[in-house]
């Protein structure tokens, strides 16, 4: 009733598999039927975790990424074989620029390179209309080792080949504490406009007419009684919330024409 269009859910390879050849698809059968009853609704499953019999460590990091991507592959496809028929847009992993989404591993642009290389063909394969999109890089101004800018990632697949092997690009342009219509534009300012600076690396690249997703966006408001710690995010008031949420969207449709589908991010502090 409000509009909505997108969902974006995440389809973790350790639940659906947890040992080798054996699938349990019972919630995403459920997830599917539902989605069939409620056709305005597009569904983008994200596609990751590797269980404990696929990872190089058996330690329970499941976030790590697999030992063969062959073997992950293999899961994509089975997924996109299964569910291609309600599904059409699959993201490979989510925010391998940071360690904590890369398995407690410094990320590492070349590995995920080759995981999408691996991967793309596959979904293909069982979807002919799949959209394959890069994993949601998250927003951060740090150069590595342990957390590597999104901006630096990017251009780092570019550079490692990754090109040909997914169909869009995803951002996550949070607010933090600045008004959407800041249109500050710079690496060292998180902001609304920062994902801007990704679709700039593309048409470096020649990639210009592929969309960008904002994957994961929104400001955060902590209610009144909050006696927490104060938000790494940043922190708006509610009516300032309403307000940015609005202008954000009235402005991407104004202004940015490449940008597919925004997904706002539900804050539970």
């Amino acid at each position: 009733a409000n509009g909505i269009v997108w969902v974006r859910q995440f389809a973790y390879w350790d639940e659906i598999e947890p040992l080798s050849g054996t699938f349990n698809w019972d919630t995403w059968d459920r997830l599917t039927a539902a989605f069939a009853r409620h056709n305005q609704l597009r569904l983008i499953a994200v596609l990751m975790n590797s269980p404990s019999w696929a990872r190089y460590d058996t330690e329970e990091i499941h976030t790590s990424p697999p030992a063969d991507n062959a073997m992950f592959a293999r899961f994509a496809g089975e997924f996109a074989k299964r569910y291609g028929n309600i599904i059409d847009h699959y993201q490979i992993w989510d925010e391998p620029n940071l360690r904590d989404a890369w398995g407690g591993l410094n990320p590492n642009p070349i590995d995920y390179a080759s995981l999408l290389a691996t991967t793309y063909g596959s979904i293909h394969s069982q979807d002919a209309n799949a959209t394959v999109i890069a994993a949601a890089l998250a927003p951060t101004t740090e150069s590595g080792p342990q957390n590597i800018n999104e901006l630096q990632y990017l251009r780092d697949l570019y550079a490692a080949g990754a090109k040909p092997y997914f169909d869009a690009v995803a951002g996550k342009p949070y607010g933090f504490n600045i008004s959407p219509l800041d249109r500050t534009v710079d690496t060292s300012s998180l902001n609304f406009s920062r994902i801007v600076i990704m679709r700039e690396v593309m048409v470096e690249q020649g990639d210009g007419h592929k969309a960008v997703w904002a994957m994961n966006w929104g400001w955060n408001y902590l209610p009144e009684d909050w006696t927490g710690r104060d938000s790494i995010w940043g922190e708006v008031s509610l009516t300032q919330q309403i307000q940015y949420t609005l202008q954000s969207l009235d402005r991407v449709e104004r202004e940015w024409p490449w940008l597919a589908g925004m997904v706002i991010h539900h804050w539970q502090p």
